[in-house]
């Protein structure tokens, strides 16, 4: 039986990713803590950073024991381990870019440290580095958007 908030999760994924299902507990645990891993990239995991992982994955509906373990996790393995553990993973590593190129700017900077390890980790991953800068393009053109959005919707702020 499909819950109101499965299809609110599921609605959200495909919103966000075209996925027709909502991932695995090992899908969630794989990238997530994949993307924690770019974002220490620079050696330093700002709190920042950190709770937007634990955000994001709580908004797309991870389990609550990784939840849990991503508040300690140290994001100090290596990435391959994580993105090749399920079918899905693997199929994401584009997408493990865009993720962690945002989870990074979390803190309100993409430093040259983190910019340089997501482009690292992208290697690892079989992603060129041409396809990270344009993943970067479209991470900065969203912003953009966003903040045109917002300002546009609600000319004197968010009402809440």
């Amino acid at each position: 039986m499909t819950t109101n908030r499965d299809r609110g999760i599921l609605w959200l994924f495909k919103q966000k990713t075209s996925f027709s299902t909502i991932p695995t507990t090992d899908d969630f645990e794989g990238y997530s803590k994949a993307i924690l891993i770019c974002a220490n990239g620079d050696g330093k995991l700002a709190p920042l950073e950190r709770d937007w992982v634990i955000g994001y994955f709580a908004a797309f509906g991870a389990p609550d024991a990784v939840l849990d373990e991503l508040k300690s996790y140290k994001a100090d393995e290596d990435i391959e381990k994580f993105i090749s553990t399920t079918p899905a993973t693997n199929a994401s590593r584009r997408f493990l870019v865009y993720d962690a190129i945002q989870a990074c700017s979390a803190d309100g900077q993409y430093s040259d440290a983190e910019r340089a390890m997501v482009i690292r980790m992208a290697a690892k991953l079989g992603v060129s580095e041409d396809v990270v800068r344009q993943i970067e393009e479209v991470c900065v053109e969203e912003a953009r958007l966003r903040e045109k959005r917002l300002k546009l919707v609600y000319p004197e702020g968010a009402p809440l």
